[in-house]
């Protein structure tokens, strides 16, 4: 997601548009941010929420597929729209899913450090792809990474618990 927030204008502008246009086409983010956050969340309560957060990732890969093919705004546009939709969904998600996995006992240490975590790997993201611009002259190296990322977590999310975490804290299992 570092990509996105810190790269999407200047991809955008090498489409040929103008920052501004880049700019609006982005805020479009927040808007499918919106829509899939419901969606994401009101689908999970009905179909689980470990194969929704894999369908979140999926999109996040999808999203990615769609700008290495973008050769017009609009085409970036849809790209980020499928992008955005899985934008704020993986968050709760997540929550929810570490909570199904290691129980609520340890939810805040565990949700805690994962979120201390993120943000080196999201600005490292962001780096790397501006070191990846500057070596190539375009971001399809990055995007390509950023689409491997996504698929590599949905099938993370999508294998079944292998219960691990009632293995090492068998209390945890009883407490609850």
């Amino acid at each position: 997601m570092g990509f996105v927030n810190a790269h999407f204008v200047a991809y955008t502008t090498d489409l040929g548009t103008t920052a501004v246009q880049g700019a609006y086409a982005l805020a479009t983010v927040g808007i499918a941010g919106l829509a899939g956050g419901l969606g994401f969340g009101y689908f999970a309560d009905k179909f689980g929420r470990r194969p929704l957060l894999a369908l979140a990732y999926s999109f996040r890969a999808a999203g990615y597929a769609v700008l290495l093919m973008a050769t017009t705004l609009p085409m970036a546009i849809v790209g980020i729209v499928i992008i955005g939709t899985s934008w704020t969904s993986v968050i709760s998600l997540t929550g929810t899913v570490t909570s199904d996995e290691f129980g609520l006992r340890r939810l805040g240490t565990i949700y805690g450090t994962m979120f201390v975590v993120m943000p080196f790997g999201a600005s490292s993201s962001v780096w790397l792809a501006g070191k990846i611009y500057d070596t190539n002259g375009n971001y399809d190296l990055a995007m390509w990474i950023s689409l491997g990322m996504g698929a590599i977590a949905a099938a993370a999310i999508a294998m079944p618990s292998t219960g691990i975490s009632k293995r090492l804290w068998p209390q945890t299992a009883q407490a609850e």
